[in-house]
């Protein structure tokens, strides 16, 4: 089995939030196509057609590419995928963990802007230029294992988003009100 490879992109998450037990749901893409990533040694494109016929079933979204930090996978459909034309769409239901609470802190702040991904490739081509500046066009993934949120990304073209809901915002305000309503009514009683 080939070694796998890990790729990072960024830019803007989706975030919103999910339901009534408090979870979050991100989205934005994991791969983007024909876009050139940072210079990792050489510069590297992903083809259109690289993930035709891939296995998505079993795919796992990580934080940091760590397996001790699973956010979701597809076979729990907690984690969907879509081909498109500009890449490899995602849609993640955060966890309501302390690891899901801490990953979409930081995706809200702005500190994890990116998406990578882990696999292993199929077919690609090298190539160098008289300057001797190599590019690598990666023409057909054989597995993609996961896909990661991460805050050093390579590709400058992913993205991740974050919408927060109108029901989740108004339910932290009535708690915000609430707190602050009981600290007033403590101070009072202590004043008397």
């Amino acid at each position: 089995m080939q070694d796998m490879e890990k790729r990072t992109f960024s830019q803007e998450f989706d975030i919103r939030a999910s339901d009534d037990t408090g979870g979050h749901v991100i989205s934005g893409y994991a791969i983007v196509f024909n876009q050139p990533s940072e210079d990792i040694g050489f510069i590297e494109t992903v083809d259109p057609k690289a993930l035709d016929g891939v296995d998505m079933s079993k795919v796992f979204c990580l934080y940091n590419h760590d397996f001790s930090n699973v956010l979701a996978r597809t076979d729990t459909k907690t984690l969907t995928l879509k081909v498109d034309d500009k890449g490899l769409a995602f849609t993640c239901a955060i966890p309501n963990t302390s690891l899901g609470a801490d990953v979409f802190e930081n995706i809200q702040n702005g500190n994890v802007q990116g998406c990578s991904f882990g696999f292993t490739v199929a077919d690609d081509q090298f190539d160098t230029d008289d300057q001797g500046n190599t590019t690598r066009r990666i023409l057909k993934l054989d597995e993609l294992f996961e896909i990661s949120l991460t805050c050093i990304p390579a590709y400058p073209e992913t993205s991740v988003q974050a919408q927060r809901s109108y029901e989740r915002y108004r339910r932290s305000q009535q708690m915000e009100r609430l707190k602050l309503w009981l600290y007033l009514t403590e101070k009072l009683e202590k004043d008397e």
